[in-house]
């Protein structure tokens, strides 16, 4: 048998810790105590749905297959751990940065680094997708209505 850590009841844990975080910034956030015009909290839905999960979570700690090693987790090594915490925190620093400097802006730069890391080529292709996604982007959910952050340019719709 693999090592705990790549064993059904280790995800568990690791989820159930990652969702009672989440829940508890949920919880801390004066946005979702407050009372809607139909009498729910605003955060209600999204605290259920992470209570769901946690509940389903928790579940995986103790079922009778938590010590089973999925086959797709066999061949894991902590570098790829590292790889994908690494991805996530670029997507928090993409979403801050995006906030400041705008959507138009951020996003191609972004995309080509995350098309170049999984492995996108030619790079000719990386430069025009990573270009070309987010302008369509932006003017679908301007036509939508739906305002993505402008940063330092001005609103171009």
């Amino acid at each position: 048998m693999s090592s705990w850590y790549r064993s059904n009841q280790a995800i568990g844990v690791v989820l159930s810790v990652l969702l009672a975080i989440l829940l508890a910034y949920i919880w801390t956030r004066p946005w979702a105590h407050r009372e809607m015009r139909d009498g729910f909290l605003l955060g209600f839905f999204p605290m259920l749905g992470v209570v769901a999960m946690l509940f389903c979570t928790l579940a995986m700690t103790i079922d009778p297959l938590r010590n089973e090693v999925p086959e797709e987790f066999e061949g894991y090594r902590l570098l790829d751990v590292a790889t994908a915490l690494a991805m996530v925190v670029g997507v928090g620093i993409y979403f801050a940065v995006m906030r400041q400097i705008g959507f138009v802006l951020v996003t191609p730069v972004f995309l080509f680094l995350y098309m170049a890391w999984f492995g996108v080529r030619p790079i000719r292709m990386n430069v025009i997708l990573s270009v070309t996604i987010p302008i369509a982007t932006y003017i679908l959910f301007s036509v939508l209505g739906v305002r993505l952050p402008n940063g330092i340019l001005p609103a171009l719709f």
